[in-house]
């Protein structure tokens, strides 16, 4: 069998850089390598790309081809490839000339809801109007995803569909009960935490954080526990924390931040400073509206932070008892619980819980990483 490991879902995705889909795909690629399975890769090298996957291949004699001087159809047909992996199929376009697994982590263009507060956000005149088209025009919107779906995936007889929670699975049978009898594998996502644990070191020189990431992408909703952090402090009910934003500047949202001395907006953030910001967060807050998965909580369970979060779509299923839960279009509620989990009993309740929910799913990630990739190489 000639597999070809698609890189393309490691390199940037719109305007991110780095995205949980790129992060699922290394693992998987490392891990492959581990364990000495032959394959190739396509990528395209106009486009960055984690330095160390280049350095692997190289050193690994693995062949790296490239979409920057051949087509995809004419990589399949001169390589003789018979299976292709991509963790992110979407990346690749519709595949006819092979046999493809492929991981959809979940179904946001379904599940999500056109919420007005991303205008709240900066975005480009051509993203208000399409979000705006889209919101007004939802039903033929949803249709048209549909039938993309139906093109891209569903009615490929040569397409594996590969999904990572139960939730995502139920998705599928929910909006696409035609899928009932089709062979959908689960497998979690796998554990993307540095190898190197960090010792947890706050700063004691330094004000205690709570911590927000992917801060600009309006379905992550980090917004809503901005203005909740910013009351809370106008109100003086929380004094002597700050809060930390990555993946924004202030300048991301249309909201004129109050307090702005207790704010620190990061933007893009490096995987070892995104590390440190997670050990040493004295609380985690995780307000998404949709996630497939959901990487980010398990990163803070790893260093025993407390995590208030959303109970939407799979976020339940992988943070369990680890988090304390608020209504996410709620800001009063959010600010409840920011204040709640400041209780020093409530705090180290969900601090060893969140170490406790991370073992947990950390047994069936690692569990399920061998077992898709056996999925690939025997498929």
């Amino acid at each position: 069998m000639n597999l070809l490991f698609d890189l393309l879902a490691t390199q940037p995705f719109g305007t991110v850089k780095r995205h949980g889909g790129g992060k699922y795909a290394e693992v998987i690629f490392r891990r492959m390598v581990e364990r000495n399975i032959a394959f190739s890769c396509v990528y395209n090298s106009d486009l960055w790309i984690l330095p160390e996957i280049i350095s692997i291949c190289k050193n690994n004699n693995i062949p790296l081809l490239d979409l920057k001087f051949e087509s995809l159809t004419n990589i399949i047909k001169n390589n003789k490839i018979d299976v292709i992996y991509s963790a992110l199929p979407g990346s690749l376009g519709k595949v006819d000339d092979c046999r493809i697994i492929g991981t959809i982590h979940g179904l946001r263009d379904f599940e999500t809801p056109f919420d007005t507060i991303f205008y709240s956000y900066h975005s480009s005149l051509e993203e208000s109007l399409k979000f705006s088209l889209k919101r007004i025009f939802a039903k033929a919107y949803h249709a048209r995803m549909v039938r993309r779906y139906h093109k891209y995936y569903f009615d490929n007889p040569r397409f594996n569909l590969v999904t990572v929670s139960e939730h995502s699975y139920f998705a599928f049978l929910t909006y696409f009960p035609e899928l009932k009898d089709k062979n959908i594998k689960v497998f979690y996502s796998p554990n993307t935490s540095n190898q190197n644990k960090l010792i947890r070191k706050p700063d004691l020189h330094s004000q205690k954080y709570f911590l927000l990431v992917s801060g600009k992408i309006w379905r992550k909703n980090n917004l809503r526990a901005i203005m909740a952090f910013d009351r809370l402090v106008s109100s003086g009910l929380i004094s002597g924390f700050r809060m930390k934003v990555t993946g924004a500047t202030q300048h991301d949202f249309n909201y004129k931040i109050k307090n702005p001395e207790a704010f620190d907006f990061l933007g893009y953030v490096d995987d070892p400073d995104l590390e440190e910001l997670y050990a040493n967060a004295h609380v985690f807050v995780y307000p998404s509206l949709n996630e497939g998965f959901g990487y980010p909580p398990i990163e803070a369970m790893r260093y025993g932070v407390p995590i208030i979060a959303s109970p939407f779509t799979s976020i339940v299923e992988i943070c369990g008892s680890g988090a304390l839960y608020f209504n996410p279009y709620s800001v009063e509620e959010i600010m409840n619980r920011m204040l709640m989990i400041l209780n020093s009993d409530t705090y180290e309740r969900f601090s060893y819980q969140g170490l406790s929910q991370y073992q947990s799913i950390k047994k069936r990630q690692d569990a399920d990483l061998d077992a898709l990739i056996n999925y690939i190489i025997q498929n």
